[in-house]
């Protein structure tokens, strides 16, 4: 039985390398306690034996003055048997499917912010080819932000606001 157990808590163990690498690593402290707290359970687990141990019953069947109390005890003793808990409410698989959902939006997240880190790498390599701020003219600077830069064809009044300026005509004016 005790065999069974072993095979049970051995085949559920936590793959602490999995879990290290997934952990943000503000985190790395708790997880070295839980691992701490996890070690000294399963250290005293083992220490324990693999069967109930023996005991004299015979001793206790002379010093007794009533002997039938020891073969009473002996029987008790002998038909105590501790089961493995039975997962009844069928958590693990719970837990199981709750993680398989999980992994699926942690890729889905893993893949929205890969697109995004190779977008910025892409916007940081057009940054790099442009020129330093320093070598700009106003020429260079329309060219390369037309949007932004003061363009002579078309002078901005104060403050520069496109709503503000008089070439934008607004609704209900007429134009002159």
């Amino acid at each position: 039985m005790a065999s069974k157990a072993v095979k049970r808590v051995s085949s559920s163990a936590v793959d602490w390398a999995r879990f290290a690498a997934v952990i943000p690593k503000v985190q790395i402290d708790t997880l070295r306690n839980i691992k701490t707290k996890h070690d000294t359970f399963l250290n005293k687990v083992h220490q324990l034996p693999e069967n109930l141990p023996k005991i004299d019953f015979s001793g206790y069947k002379s010093r007794l003055p009533d002997p039938s109390m020891a073969d009473r005890f002996q029987k008790a003793y002998e038909a105590l048997s501790i089961p493995y808990p039975v997962d009844k409410d069928h958590f693990l698989q719970k837990v199981e499917a709750e993680r398989e959902e999980q992994d699926k939006v942690v890729k889905q997240i893993v893949t929205f912010v890969q697109k995004e880190i190779d977008g910025n790498r892409t916007f940081i390599s057009k940054i790099d080819t442009l020129p330093k701020y320093q070598d700009y003219t106003r020429e260079s600077f329309v060219y390369y932000f037309p949007d932004t830069g003061f363009d002579p064809q078309r002078p901005t009044i104060w403050p520069h606001h496109e709503e503000d300026q008089p070439y934008v005509r607004k609704e209900g004016e007429d134009h002159h």
